[in-house]
């Protein structure tokens, strides 16, 4: 009879269950760690670039200033690739 997770020679082969659960949490605070640090980086880019907008952004807490800017410097970017092209 065919089963899920097969013996070998009398070891069950299954993670247990704090392995499974360590593995798990780890993988959350990864996730976790790998969406904060652009949010990281583009903080401090904009505290150090631009601290008038960052206190606008944090007065108002409306983050469309900071869509606006960051579509500016990559249509800039990308005008500049197009033009050494």
């Amino acid at each position: 009879m065919a089963t899920p997770y097969p013996s070998n020679h009398g070891y069950d082969r299954r993670p247990r269950t704090g392995q499974r659960m360590m593995r798990t949490t780890l993988s959350v605070v990864a996730v976790g760690a790998i969406a904060a640090a652009p949010v990281a980086a583009l903080s401090l880019w904009l505290l150090l670039t631009d601290p008038v907008l960052a206190g606008e952004v944090a007065d108002r807490g409306s983050l469309l200033p900071i869509a606006r800017t960051l579509i500016v410097a990559m249509g800039k970017a990308i005008a500049a690739v197009l033009a050494f092209l």
